[in-house]
């Protein structure tokens, strides 16, 4: 969906704060301007009249502003961000909350990769699209289940906007949309030849960061009529080591009262990880006549992000003997997987005591996701008599090769201490990593990668015209259809399928969907005040059925300075391949299962299985708000709104207080096999329990609701230049899951921990940007604020200090101190100097007061798994500015 003209009043731009008393003193600064600056989204004059298309429908309008709230991010917000990675940028949006995903997180199913959460609702309920399309999902879906597209691979120097739905919006792209949409605009157009270039380190000399473009375009679109243009991008970013930043590397919790998790690992564990992106984009755009334009779009990225890891180890039983566990699991034999042992192999009696060796002369276990994204689309649009007409097709395709390095075979390591080619060292060496002479440690850890692929084409089409003159204006009306093919092909490395290496998170999937969609929108300017929408979709899947859902919106302006608007909308997340296909993941042994037939409550591998009977998510939510201009020196807008997620897809398994209760044991006839709920216990022959197993089911609902402030400005300070200010504030009121019939509330807690990387729930985000410029010179502050949250779960059964940190402090006496994640405020600053027309130089300085990242202790998502592993001692998708640490960039731009 291209958008063509904007007219005056586009959507606001929203730059992103206990925050009562931090947002009245922010409204007080925003307040104290003079003359909003009504920014024309496509960055044309901002009287220039024309119809547009806006993310969240499919009609051209005369306004761009609609009855949903959106959000503008344009190319100079990028800019003015500091940052140089979209991921980055979205992270930091107030609407971004649980369950968003990072490159820092080095123990994920979805490594490399980078996404959004709107609303706290998962990566999987927030739609993302390039130029109105959709792109295929990255192929290693997050938490072996939800699709999402990796915004880490996504170039930044040639987007012109991004747009932010806040809003449901299935009834106009189907699937995945129940929390908003994020679209991603790429210039329609552009000649000559830009060339930017920049460099930046962290201020303890590490995290080096290089990025490089060059963009070169011809041909006139008005005077030529047509228009090439060719854009070429690189970044390169440097590992920052966990070691590099003691205080997040405390193992050793006695001081405090804790254990100690000293492994001797953490000189190796990554606070950032190496990547690396290059991107090509090219487009070649033709008007046919007055009328029509055609356009063809192409596109190669490719993202690398290098995870380290934990260390190989073994667990060791009392009798001084060791076994390595094994699952032998694929495609080949997703429902009938074989878990085993090797062994016993016998260990210095050192251990004994310990219970476990680390393996740390191997090194820590490294995987190398290298994602390749292909995009080709073709666009087709004019107009047939009174009719509007849009045409497209496309092909986009997502392909990560994951090598692995450092895992143990479980064959070779028990044959090599069995005829004495490895000999364990009876203590763990005092330098990690330290090889022992004549080990073939390549046999023994072999090196192993596999290729996953995910597809996405599509063809679409829609129409759209005036139909009659009413009170307020046009009454326009819409129809139109997509034609939509999925495939996934999600592969491990065959050491692991086989059942010879094992990994902490493994996943695969294959299967593929075919959607066909059919649509309406109507918009109908009742009055000059009055304007309702109304939108339906239908869609059918060949893998579930079918769909419908519906939307309707209004917006009442009774004067100029005041608007009230309103959505109601239903929407869905459709069942993917990883959920219903050909399919299974695990992450090793989490929660404990009890033994039906003994009482004894074990710990046992878990294994995560599809569900071909899977339905649909469905989502109901609605927004209300209000838009309230005074004067032209101030623009004010705050709408509330409210989701609820029924019919969610679940996983049993992740549940600490379903397992302990009950599960199906065949062995056990007084355990029903027609509970869904329950996982499925697997024996050995001598009655011993072997593994047990969980389908997803239909099972869950998650409720949420809060408001969006925005409040923006614009002061004219005459000699001194200008100052504009913009400040939003996201407050969450609720935010609970309800897992089998049992509630939880978890605004403000580490609710739900089992989702993504443990994220957390925060309850406020506020982001304050001020912007000053006098001639050639502009310089931007902006502060972010986030919540603070508690170590509490309560859908995990962590209902006290205590229960969330049985790791770190056993014994159950936490201090005080740990019990809550405090809040986190930083402040950035850029700034840019326009020399002359061609040529202009920038710098920025993130985190400018060097805010350290807060403890949270409970988090399994930073760098080796966590604190309560001997990992990392914070939150990388909340706090990760805050590990890095201040952070210098300086670069310049040509154009000629």
């Amino acid at each position: 969906m291209q958008t063509l003209n904007m007219k005056k009043h586009a959507p606001r731009r929203v730059s992103a704060v206990s925050a009562v008393s931090v947002v009245a003193a922010a409204c007080c600064l925003v307040a104290a301007g003079a003359s909003q600056a009504q920014e024309a989204a496509s960055g044309q004059d901002a009287e220039q009249l024309g119809r547009v298309v806006v993310t969240g429908s499919n009609l051209h309008r005369m306004s761009a502003e609609t009855p949903s709230p959106v959000q503008v991010l344009t190319a100079n917000d990028l800019k003015q961000s500091g940052y140089t990675s979209i991921s980055d940028v979205l992270h930091g949006i107030t609407a971004n909350n649980m369950g968003s995903l990072s490159q820092a997180n080095a123990s994920a199913f979805a490594p490399g990769g980078g996404g959004v959460s709107l609303r706290g609702l998962t990566v999987g309920a927030t739609l993302v699209l390039i130029n109105g399309h959709r792109m295929a999902p990255y192929p290693m879906p997050d938490d072996g289940e939800r699709d999402f597209v990796d915004l880490s691979s996504i170039p930044f120097d040639t987007i012109e906007r991004i747009e932010v739905l806040k809003d449901g919006a299935s009834a106009v792209y189907g699937s995945d949309a129940m929390a908003g949409v994020v679209n991603i605009i790429l210039k329609h157009s552009f000649t000559g030849t830009t060339l930017t270039g920049e460099a930046g380190i962290s201020g303890k000399g590490d995290g080096r960061t290089l990025h490089g473009s060059v963009t070169h375009g011809w041909g006139d679109l008005g005077a030529d009529g047509y228009n090439t243009y060719v854009s070429l991008e690189y970044k390169s970013q440097n590992a920052i080591l966990l070691s590099d930043r003691p205080y997040l590397a405390i193992t050793d919790w006695t001081p405090y009262g804790g254990a100690d998790l000293s492994s001797g690992a953490s000189p190796f564990y990554q606070v950032q990880p190496k990547t690396e992106n290059l991107n090509f984009l090219g487009k070649f755009t033709k008007k046919i006549n007055d009328d029509w334009e055609f356009n063809v779009q192409g596109s190669v990225f490719n993202s690398k992000a290098t995870q380290v890891g934990v260390f190989n180890g073994l667990s060791v039983d009392p009798d001084g003997t060791a076994s390595i566990p094994t699952l032998k699991w694929g495609p080949a034999n997703y429902s009938n997987p074989t878990v085993g042992t090797v062994g016993p192999i016998t260990v210095p009696s050192s251990y004994i005591d310990a219970g476990w060796i680390n393996l740390s002369d191997f090194g820590p276990q490294t995987q190398k996701a290298s994602t390749t994204s292909y995009r080709l689309v073709t666009e087709l649009s004019g107009t047939v008599g009174d009719w509007t007409i849009d045409a497209s097709a496309g092909w986009t395709r997502a392909e990560t090769k994951l090598s692995a390095t450092n895992f143990l075979s479980a064959s070779a390591f028990a044959a090599a201490v069995a005829d004495g080619s490895y000999v364990i060292p009876s203590t763990v060496p005092a330098n990690p990593y330290a090889r022992i002479s004549g080990v073939n440690y390549a046999a023994l850890a072999p090196a192993a990668s596999a290729t996953s692929t995910s597809d996405l084409s599509f063809i679409s089409g829609h129409i759209s015209r005036d139909v009659m003159k009413l009170g307020g204006g046009p009454l326009s009306v819409g129809a139109g259809f997509d034609l939509i093919h999925k495939s996934l092909n999600e592969q491990f490395p065959p050491g692991f399928s086989s059942g010879d290496q094992s990994s902490p998170i493994y996943s695969f999937a294959q299967g593929s969907q075919n959607i066909t969609a059919v649509y309406a929108e109507v918009a109908a300017p009742l009055t000059k005040q009055l304007e309702i929408d109304a939108a339906a979709r239908m869609d059918r899947y060949n893998t579930y059925g079918s769909s419908a859902t519906p939307k309707v919106g209004f917006k009442f302006t009774p004067t100029k300075e005041f608007t009230l608007r309103g959505t109601y909308a239903k929407g869905f997340r459709a069942p993917n391949a990883a959920e219903m296909g050909v399919s299974g993941s695990t992450s090793g042994v989490l929660s404990p299962v009890q033994d039906v037939l003994t009482g004894q409550t074990l710990s046992i591998p878990e294994l995560q299985l599809s569900n071909p009977k899977l339905k649909p998510e469905k989502s109901d939510s609605y927004t209300l708000g209000i838009i309230f201009e005074p004067s032209e020196v101030l623009s004010f807008s705050i709408d509330y709104y409210d989701i609820k997620i029924k019919n969610q897809i679940s996983s049993p398994g992740l549940l600490g207080s379903i397992q302990v209760a009950a599960a199906y044991d065949p062995a056990n006839p007084a355990t029903s096999p027609d509970n869904p709920y329950l996982a499925q216990l697997f024996r050995n022959p001598d009655g011993s329990i072997s593994y047990e197993t969980y389908k997803f089911v239909n099972a869950s609902e998650t409720h949420t609701n809060g408001v969006d402030l925005d409040v923006r400005t614009q002061i004219d300070l005459g000699s001194a230049g200008k100052l504009k200010a913009d400040l939003a504030f996201t407050r969450v009121f609720k935010y609970d899951a309800n897992f089998f019939g049992t509630n939880y509330p978890l605004a403000g807690t580490h609710g739900p921990g089992f989702v993504s990387g443990d994220t957390g729930t925060p309850k406020d985000r506020i982001v304050l940007t001020t912007t000053w410029s006098q001639g050639p010179l502009e310089m931007t502050g902006t502060l972010n604020y986030m919540s603070g949250i508690t170590v509490l779960d309560p859908s995990y059964g962590y209902n006290t200090c205590a229960d969330a940190l049985p790791n770190t402090f056993p014994d159950g006496n936490v201090p005080a101190q740990f019990c809550k994640v405090p809040s986190f405020t930083t402040f950035n600053l850029t700034g840019k100097y326009t020399v002359s027309k061609k040529l202009s130089v920038h710098a920025s300085i993130m985190n400018l007061f060097d805010r350290h990242a807060p403890y949270d202790l409970q988090t399994f998502g930073s760098t080796g798994n966590g604190a309560q592993n001997g990992g990392a001692a914070y939150n990388p998708a909340l706090h990760q500015d805050g590990a890095v640490g201040r952070f210098f960039n300086v670069g310049a731009s040509y154009t000629f």
